[in-house]
């Protein structure tokens, strides 16, 4: 159904959409009362009296003014895009893209209240931004043509990317007093906010993890608040996959707020965007009016707002820094990694100490832990030794030891390494007793798998310091504690050693103390990198340390280094000569690699040759000549030959 008479403003006279209003009009005998836009703002009163109805032909800058007007003197509107690039109306209020449907619509009787937002007296219609708002920004021509083409959105993303990353340790983070609907109220730092109305399809919507409306009586501001350069580039990362889809939470640097009433009030003057339109003022104030216009807006738009109208706030803070340690840390200068406010370590130093005491309850379980894992070096049983693992201590101060390293606590630093020597000289003297005791001095499996260490060995020990670190600094992931020991072994290779010592048996002794020495320095220097990234030390302070640990950790990599060396030509003699199979005099010789020795100036293999047919001496010779062409060195060869039938 249609109107029966309406007022008709617009902005350019010469504008060809004007005419086709005029013929709609008079087809449809629509009373149409024309008025230049100029005109109407100037005395909308007097205008009115024609008509209660307004059909604005606008652009979107046009359209904010004109609800401003609705929504005082009561009128309603209907718009008609004043061209086909009016990209943001379209995107905001689902027009349609032909023109005609625009005009029969901006006459229809059946127009709608909408809710109005309002920041500092001025309605804003897509959204509000202040400050960085990396990903979330919609104000540029390169975002808005992001979906021309897939070269656009490359180019787009490329841009932004780059300019946020360019802007990485400069982004300062301001203190500011934020107020939500009339009972809280908080100060804050913050590097960005953007506030959505009727945009509510864009980058910022996607990273709530909730549904927003216009329709619901609420605002739903987005507030950006690293605590850590660190933070603010996950956030990035984030944002800039997460630009086309929804996220199941909020990134760590963002808070969330859904109200009818915001306040942003800062010591200095705030530079902020509304709707594009720059604004600068000491305060900002928005505030919701449902259902404050009438407005003709098609059908698309009101079923893709979910939500349910009115409700309490939603008030998801607990990502903002609010701790004014933590706020005049970041507003003087954003740290690299979040640092952790002394609340948060108190309880850990507090274990940390505790670990770093040789109580009596710790010589207990290092005696029985080196007894039982040197049984089961003896018996070759990884089952026993892993039991050893579990039941030892060992763990515990050498983390105490990462956390006095990382923030040069000297105290600290003496306990833990008294407790680890302690606990050392217990595991050789118990080995090196029960080897002694023993009739038996064969070297096991399990021992021997000790007595190479190589840089594999070193990243098992990083990986399990990280992972030690991470669970004594979060309670919840304690009970992971037996998995890290186990996977580090760190008893079983001082256990090694002193079966060495009781043997006096040298290549035992330095292989074992390698492996451990290998574990202890990968651990503690791990270790302490973890709490440096959960913020348990600036690294001003920690540099000493680090510095200390990775000095210790490339001389243990130099050895490590040449036994891996010393792996990798073993495997590669392994990879070309096992399984080959050759036709020598008629014969088919299958061969299977037993054992490797990669040495100068001749390299040592045991073989298992097989063949449907004797095997002869000429025939190995062959062979051997064949393996040396292959690996381009010479060889020596136990072959032990097999006949198939």
């Amino acid at each position: 159904m249609l109107l029966s008479k309406a007022l008709f403003v617009y902005e350019d006279a010469d504008n060809p959409h004007i005419q086709t209003v005029f013929e709609f009009a008079k087809a449809n005998q629509i009373t149409l009362t024309p008025l230049p836009f100029t005109d109407f703002l100037e005395q909308p009163g007097r205008a009115l009296e024609h008509a209660e109805h307004v059909v604005a032909l606008c652009s979107d800058s046009d359209l904010a003014p004109l609800m401003d007007l609705a929504k005082s003197l009561n009128f309603s509107l209907g718009v008609i895009p004043v061209d086909d690039q009016q990209v943001r109306l379209r995107d905001w209020f689902m027009f349609s893209a032909k023109p005609e449907d625009h005009i029969e619509l901006a006459f229809s009787a059946s127009s709608k209240a909408i809710d109005v937002l309002r920041c500092n007296n001025e309605v804003a219609l897509g959204s509000i931004m202040l400050g960085k708002t990396p990903f979330l920004d919609q104000r540029s021509r390169t975002y808005r043509q992001r979906a021309v083409s897939p070269w656009r959105r490359i180019f787009y993303f490329i841009a932004l990317l780059w300019n946020s990353l360019r802007n990485l340790f400069a982004i300062q983070p301001f203190g500011i007093t934020l107020s939500v609907g009339s009972e809280y109220s908080v100060k804050t730092a913050i590097t960005g906010l953007i506030a959505i109305e009727n945009n509510v399809t864009n980058a910022a919507a996607r990273l709530i993890n909730t549904s927003i409306s216009v329709q619901d009586g609420k605002v739903s501001t987005l507030l950006i608040a690293p605590k850590s350069i660190s933070q603010y580039l996950g956030f990035l990362i984030r944002a800039s996959f997460h630009s086309d889809k929804k996220v199941s939470r909020l990134p760590d640097a963002m808070s969330y707020v859904r109200s009818n009433y915001l306040r942003i009030e800062s010591s200095s003057p705030l530079i902020y965007y509304v709707d594009s339109q720059k604004r600068e003022a000491q305060s900002i104030e928005l505030e919701l009016y449902p259902e404050a216009v009438q407005i003709n807006l098609p059908d698309a738009y009101y079923e893709t707002q979910g939500g349910q109208r009115g409700g309490k706030d939603t008030l998801k803070l607990e990502n903002l820094p609010l701790n004014e340690q933590r706020l005049n840390m970041i507003q003087q200068r954003l740290p690299l990694f979040t640092h952790a406010l002394e609340d948060d370590f108190k309880d850990l130093f507090l274990q940390l100490r505790e670990n770093a005491q040789a109580h009596s309850s710790f010589i207990s379980l290092m005696m029985l832990s080196s007894l039982l894992a040197s049984l089961g070096l003896f018996l070759s049983s990884p089952a026993v030794i892993i039991g050893a693992m579990v039941l030892a201590p060992l763990m515990s101060p050498i983390v105490s030891l990462a956390m006095a390293l990382l923030r040069n606590d000297q105290i600290l630093l003496k306990r833990s390494m008294v407790t680890i020597i302690i606990g050392v000289t217990l595991a050789l003297s118990m080995a090196a007793l029960l080897a002694l005791l023993m009739p038996i001095t064969r070297i096991t499996p399990e021992m021997a798998g000790r007595l190479h260490p190589n840089l594999l060995d070193l990243g098992v020990a990083i990986v399990s310091g990280m992972a030690a670190a991470y669970a004594h600094a979060r309670e919840s992931v304690m009970k992971s504690m037996p998995g890290v020991a186990i996977a580090v072994a760190l008893v079983p290779p001082v256990c090694v050693a002193g079966i060495g010592i009781g043997w006096w048996d040298w290549q035992v002794i330095s292989g074992a103390a390698l492996l451990f020495v290998t574990n202890l320095v990968g651990i503690a220097l791990a270790a302490a990198l973890t709490f440096l990234v959960l913020g348990y030390a600036p690294i001003v302070k920690a540099r000493r340390g680090l510095a200390l640990s990775l000095v210790l950790m490339i001389t243990v990599a130099v050895p490590l280094t040449w036994s891996f060396q010393s792996i990798y030509s073993t495997w590669q003699v392994e990879h070309k000569v096992d399984e080959l199979s050759l036709e020598i005099y008629g014969k088919q010789l299958h061969i299977n690699v037993l054992l490797v020795q990669v040495s100068s100036p001749e390299t040592y293999l045991k073989l298992e040759v097989s063949s449907s047919a004797d095997i002869t001496h000429r025939d190995l010779k062959v062979l051997k000549t064949h393996i040396e062409t292959l690996l381009k060195q010479a060889v020596r060869l136990d072959v032990t030959p097999h006949i198939s039938l």
